[in-house]
């Protein structure tokens, strides 16, 4: 049939009449969808508020509540503390001096005594605030308040603010109960709820420890309302029970004192024995001294962690410094320190604790231009031969001194520390071992604790062993299962599976990092 033009034009005209239905149709479709999915995202939005405005309220409520009362028991007398020598960092009887190995290596068919394998600890958790307080978002800068109340100050000369003005600033008339109650009750106003998040984002962006949040608060609180003053102690302490950590306060004559309790042994530091507790006491110029404590929790208080990890910190880089091995020359390596970062490790308090320091690890400012030389170097090499040169590198690089002969005192190392003091011994050495090894060779690794009870010299020993894939010959020790092949940092030109004679038939204590 034959389709005339008019016919035509007609048939066009009723199919874009149709089409146009169909797109009318689903605009007005995609019109209502989008008017119902509007209607029900601003619902949920409110539900949501209205939820969250709730809880917090809640929250707000319990906290207001529990700072109440914790004031009111503040007004009560006090209770008397006498504070306890702290404990003193282990000493040797003697110095020694790194003995060198001879060139023959004297495989060892038996495996070598141990008496303990300390299990990998759990990372510690960080405690948190007992109730919803302002959080620095994901992609807040660094320094989240900028406002014109901020207030900043360095932290090794790292530049923090927090919402502090001139209207929230306290003062004590004396350290008694009811003078310290009642300045409780003031912080405890809405005032320095701003205060406490940016603390906490401030502890979150900086990476900080516990101590590392303790000297944190203690910088800040000292800035604004003087040093070693009682204001600045009070407020350290309130920041830190609303942050989620246990911590008691302390009064020395008219002098506040802040008393903190760490899950591990700390050296140097007195202390007070509080239900059979051990806190700290932090201001080291009231040591020996009685105390009146207030001695009351704060709801879900947690203990300390001594546990550290690397605190971002602003970069000041000291002078260069170059490091190589003698037995592998191409291992060679120029390596700048932060200074930050140093002296925050030098504030640190001593401790026996050496998986921490171990698990520490490299600043990333000494990995970018250490690992890449050690990289290149052990390029196309086994992990036995990589093994190998990293034990000369940590053997030969550096010069070795006792810490009392350095420091006057125990001074156990992070790793950063080996690269900017003049001298290691046996226990850093070991640590930067172990750390160079699992990085670079994705090896297994313990540490080798010999304690110099055990010594007729009294000294201890810090050592390493490595779990190789394939059969390396040599002194081992069998851990759960598994073959672990001695390798001494401090054993200056031995090889894998070489021990010190004077630790051959010694128990270890196994380290599992």
């Amino acid at each position: 049939m034959k389709v005339t033009g008019k016919a035509r034009r007609s048939l066009h005209i009723a199919l874009y009449a149709a089409v146009a239905m169909m797109l009318w149709a689903g605009v007005a479709q995609a019109q209502h969808t989008q008017n119902d999915f509007e209607a029900w995202r601003k619902q949920s939005q409110q539900e949501f508020e209205a939820y969250k405005a709730k809880s917090e309220q809640e929250f707000r409520d319990f906290r207001e509540k529990a700072n109440a009362e914790f004031a009111e028991y503040m007004r009560k007398s006090w209770e008397e503390f006498s504070s306890l020598q702290g404990t003193p960092a282990p000493k040797p009887a003697e110095l020694p001096k790194p003995p060198t190995a001879t060139p023959e290596k004297k495989p060892t068919a038996d495996p070598l005594p141990v008496v303990i394998v300390t299990p990998p600890p759990a990372p510690a958790p960080q405690p948190q605030p007992v109730a919803p307080v302002p959080r620095a978002t994901p992609e807040a800068p660094k320094t989240p308040v900028t406002d014109k109340a901020a207030f900043s100050f360095l932290f090794y000369n790292t530049e923090c603010k927090v919402s502090l003005d001139n209207t929230q600033r306290f003062s004590l008339p004396d350290a008694s109960e009811q003078s310290v109650a009642q300045a409780w009750k003031t912080l405890s106003g809405k005032r320095y709820d701003s205060l406490i998040g940016d603390c906490i984002a401030l502890r979150d962006q900086l990476c900080l420890s516990d101590w590392g949040y303790l000297l944190l608060l203690k910088t800040m609180s000292e800035k604004f309302l003087g040093k070693d003053s009682n204001e600045s102690v009070l407020l350290q302490m309130f920041v830190l029970t609303q942050s989620g950590y246990k911590v008691r306060i302390a009064r020395a004559g008219n002098s506040l004192a802040m008393l903190v309790p760490f899950k591990e042994t700390i050296y140097e530091y007195s202390f007070l024995k509080i239900d059979d507790v051990k806190y700290y006491v932090t201001n080291k110029e009231l040591k020996g001294q009685s105390f009146y404590v207030y001695n009351q929790e704060f709801p879900k208080e947690q203990y300390f962690s001594w546990q550290t990890t690397l605190p971002k910190l602003a970069v000041k880089l000291n002078s260069p410094k170059s490091f190589s091995a003698k037995r592998y020359p191409e291992i060679s390596a120029t390596v700048q320190t932060n200074q930050n970062l140093i002296d925050f490790y030098n504030s640190y308090p001593l401790s026996s604790e050496w998986r921490w320091y171990a698990q520490a690890g490299l600043s990333e400012g000494i990995k970018q231009t250490l690992y890449p030389a050690l990289q290149r170097a052990m390029a196309g090499k086994s992990k036995v031969q990589g093994a190998e040169m990293l034990l000369n590198f940590c053997q030969t690089t550096f010069d070795y001194k006792m810490d009392f002969e350095q420091f006057g005192h125990e001074r156990p190392f992070f790793a950063d520390e080996n690269f900017f003091f003049p001298y290691n011994n046996c226990k850093h050495r070991a640590v930067l071992y172990a750390i160079l090894v699992k990085d670079l060779l994705r090896l297994d690794v313990v540490l080798l604790h010999y304690s110099g009870r055990s010594q007729p010299d009294g000294v201890g020993h810090l050592t390493t062993a490595v779990h190789f894939a394939e059969d390396v010959k040599g002194d081992y020790f069998t851990i759960e299962g598994k073959k672990f092949v001695v390798c001494d940092p401090t054993y200056i030109g031995a090889g894998i599976g070489m021990s010190m004679d004077s630790y051959k038939q010694a128990k270890a204590e196994v380290v599992r990092l």
